[in-house]
């Protein structure tokens, strides 16, 4: 590997890092999942989410997705449906926010509600439609790539890449929310005392995420229009 390439190829990773933890839409969806449905099925949203990159990435590396960024009529589409999307998710939190905490009688239904496929095909839905992905790979990307590079097996190794590095930080978040509240589960000694307090703070999580999104959704909305 050649210095050239070495040197992009650190600068991609420094840059995909700091874009994969920086706040927005993936990041909001995947907190919400966790706080509400557990670790499995927040890191199988993300999981979908990563999947949704590599598709990106892919489509890139072929040509695909330059040619839709290179119609008009196309991504304005793929930016409408993409705030759609998430505003709807953000109005779907905020319709969760107001349900009662989970109960034994319930368990069983909501489980079936928060199926992992379910989960994993919302991730990977929001992030199809999502047009900073399309943005990211035709004009960020290809800036990483040094010249006389093979353009094709670089795109898609950094495509990979990215996708990795979001599953490392979708699995960290999964993991941390439910480690966090059972710790604080097990700090206590009357469960019983401390229900409402644990549920106010999941209707609060459920409220600001769902807020996010529509806030997300909105400003995507205004770009289109």
């Amino acid at each position: 590997m050649s210095s050239d390439i070495l040197s992009a190829s650190i600068a991609f990773i420094a840059t995909a890092t700091l874009l994969t933890v920086t706040p927005g839409p993936d990041s909001a969806l995947v907190l919400r999942t966790a706080v509400r449905w557990g670790g499995r099925m927040a890191f199988m949203t993300g999981l979908g989410v990563s999947v949704g990159l590599t598709v990106w990435g892919i489509t890139s590396a072929v040509g695909v997705a330059a040619l839709l960024a290179a119609s008009p009529i196309g991504f304005r589409i793929l930016q409408i449906a993409g705030a759609l999307w998430l505003i709807w998710l953000g109005v779907h939190a905020l319709a969760a926010s107001r349900s009662k905490a989970v109960s034994p009688a319930t368990k069983h239904t909501q489980t079936a509600e928060a199926a992992p496929r379910r989960s994993f095909a919302t991730g990977l839905s929001t992030n199809l439609l999502n047009p900073k992905a399309l943005i990211f790979y035709v004009s960020l990307l290809p800036q990483f790539i040094p010249p006389n590079a093979p353009a094709f097996s670089m795109t898609l190794l950094y495509a990979l890449t990215h996708a990795l590095l979001n599953i490392v930080w979708f699995g960290l978040l999964s993991w941390c929310v439910p480690a966090t509240r059972r710790l604080i589960n097990r700090r206590r000694r009357n469960q019983r005392r401390h229900a409402r307090p644990q549920q106010r703070a999941q209707t609060w999580v459920e409220r600001l995420t769902g807020l996010a999104l529509i806030f997300f959704g909105l400003t995507l909305a205004s770009i289109a229009i």
